[in-house]
């Protein structure tokens, strides 16, 4: 795990100390649950464009990022495309697109499926896997964004979001 510089961590702590309302600008909400839904939508936003910036030096999105780690995951063997779309974090995009784009880019590959040849088999090449290994010091210090809450606090978040998708 990166161990950030003092400062930088005093910098987190520093932003953490401003209030969801005075960075909106808005005082008023309707209720405590509309409050604490945009501040959810608001920090989400906050935090994929954190992700996004440190990504697009290597020319990779936030969601073909999370398609090589869920391939990464699963390596040597292979994903169909519906086990991906299954466990991305982003259920939009549209899969095919996003995969004929990493085709081309050399980090994943796509075979037809010897006993269904309707389904596509894709698998990460050494390329991608390069890739993300390149990319992960960078991540954990992405991950330490969160650095300024303790383990306690984020369990409790990460508690509190599970209990808000239901």
């Amino acid at each position: 795990m990166r161990i950030w510089p003092n400062w930088l961590k005093l910098l987190f702590k520093y932003k953490a100390i401003l209030k969801f309302e005075d960075e909106i600008k808005q005082k008023k909400f309707s209720s405590t649950g509309q409050k604490a839904f945009l501040n959810v939508v608001f920090t989400a936003n906050y935090l994929q464009g954190f992700v996004r910036d440190r990504l697009k030096p290597y020319g990779l999105t936030l969601q073909q990022y999370n398609v090589l780690r869920i391939l990464r995951g699963r390596h040597p063997q292979c994903a169909y495309p519906t086990d991906i779309k299954d466990v991305m974090l982003d259920k939009n995009p549209d899969l095919t697109r996003l995969c004929d784009r990493m085709v081309l880019n050399g980090w994943i590959v796509r075979a037809v499926d010897e006993k269904n040849r309707r389904k596509m088999k894709i698998s990460i090449t050494e390329k991608g896997l390069q890739l993300l290994t390149s990319l992960d010091e960078l991540m954990d210090g992405v991950q330490d964004e969160m650095a300024y809450l303790s383990d306690e606090e984020n369990m409790m978040l990460s508690d509190l979001l599970d209990k808000m998708r239901g």
